[in-house]
This record gives C-alpha cells, structure tokens and sequence, in this order.
C-alpha cells in the first residue's frame, strides 16, 4: 500500500510531466509557426526580387545564349535578336484572348503542387503586375496549398507562355511549358462548361502528375 509521501510524490511527478508535456507542445507550436513564416518570406522574397529585375534579366540571359552560339561557330554572323512576339502559344485553331478572359472570370483558384514548383511559378510570374502572392501558403510535407485570384492565373498563363517560348535553357522551358498547358486545360474546361453562381467549389489547378495504378492481375 502506498502511503500519502508516495501519492504525494506521485501527484508531484505527473504534475511535472504535464507541465512538460505543455511545454513541448508550446515549442512545437514556435517551430510550426516559424517554418510557415519562414515559407512566407521566402515566396514573398522570390516576388519582390522577380518585380525589381523583372523581364530584363530573361532578355540578358536571352543575349549572352545567342552570343554563346555565335562564338560557337566560326564564320557565323551573331544573329539579330528578335523582339517577343506577343502572341500567345495556344495551339493553331484557339483564341488567346477567349482563353485569358475566361481565366480573369476565375474569382479564387485553389492551387496545389510541391513548394519548388510554388517557388518556379512564383519566381516567373511575380514580375507581372497583375499576379499577386498570397499572404498565406498551407504546407504539409513539402505540398503547398494556394488560393489565388483570376488576375493572378491570367498572370501566371501568359507569364508562362513567354518562358517557355523564350528562355534558352531547356529544362526551364519544359517546365513552364508543363505549367502553362496545366492552368490552359483548367481554363479550357470553364470555358466549354461555364458555371456561373450558386454554391459551387473553387476551381483547382493539381501539380501532380503520376501513372495510373494497375492491378496486379493485369
């Protein structure tokens, strides 16, 4: 039998553990708090330093790639550049502006994709004026959520448009291309089944491409 010094000490030890277990919790709270901060700060710095260099510095890199083919090859005159044609690359048969209006009558668009294509998006659209980062990004296990506006979609389309016609580097391209035709079929969807008011879901844009699962049997 226990006598009251030992439930006394008992009572002693599960006060302290309880206290601990506030504390821990309190700290773990601290460090969530911190690694969202620090998630915000980091989208936000990739916004700002893309809104002062802006499209320049795709332009220089542009240049020193058609001076770095020139030198390549003997004999070649540099090649003149050529100004950004302002078309969009939708495919022959679709109407750019049709595309970009349906997207501006987007109200909110959830986006969801790995927190390295938040930040590709990010880095490449920012410098449009129209495209706005969110105050708040949702991160679990390095999967960001996003709400955005549809000025920041009509920006990210066109922004993407541009880089992967322009930029000379490949793998740059690839995944602005990539990016581009994900936010064009989301668009393209509204556009060929248009839903105005009521209670509906905010439109959702899913970076997260992956091979269908088949059976074991098959």
């Amino acid at each position: 039998m226990f006598g009251s010094g030992d439930r006394d000490l008992i009572e002693q030890i599960l006060r302290e553990l309880r206290q601990l277990r506030e504390c821990v919790n309190a700290q773990q709270h601290v460090i969530d708090q911190a690694r969202q901060d620090a998630s915000t700060t980091i989208t936000h710095g990739f916004a700002e330093i893309r809104r002062t260099v802006g499209d320049p510095l795709a332009d220089i890199r542009h240049e020193l790639a058609t001076i770095k083919n020139s030198m390549s090859e003997p004999g070649r005159q540099p090649a003149q550049p050529t100004p950004v044609q302002a078309a969009s690359s939708q495919p022959e048969g679709k109407d750019p502006s049709k595309l970009l209006k349906a997207a501006a009558g987007i109200s909110a668009a959830e986006l969801q994709m790995h927190r390295d294509t938040w930040a590709f998006l990010v880095e490449h659209a920012a410098g449009d004026r129209h495209f706005h980062v969110p105050g708040a990004v949702d991160e679990d296990d390095g999967f960001v959520t996003v709400c955005v506006s549809g000025p920041s979609i009509v920006a990210a389309i066109t922004s993407l448009d541009r880089v992967s016609r322009t930029e000379p580097d490949p793998v740059t391209r690839a995944i602005a291309g990539h990016l581009h035709q994900r936010f064009t079929e989301t668009v393209d969807e509204i556009i060929r089944d248009p839903h105005r008011d009521g209670d509906v879901e905010h439109v959702e844009i899913v970076i997260d491409d992956r091979a269908n699962r088949v059976d074991d049997e098959h």
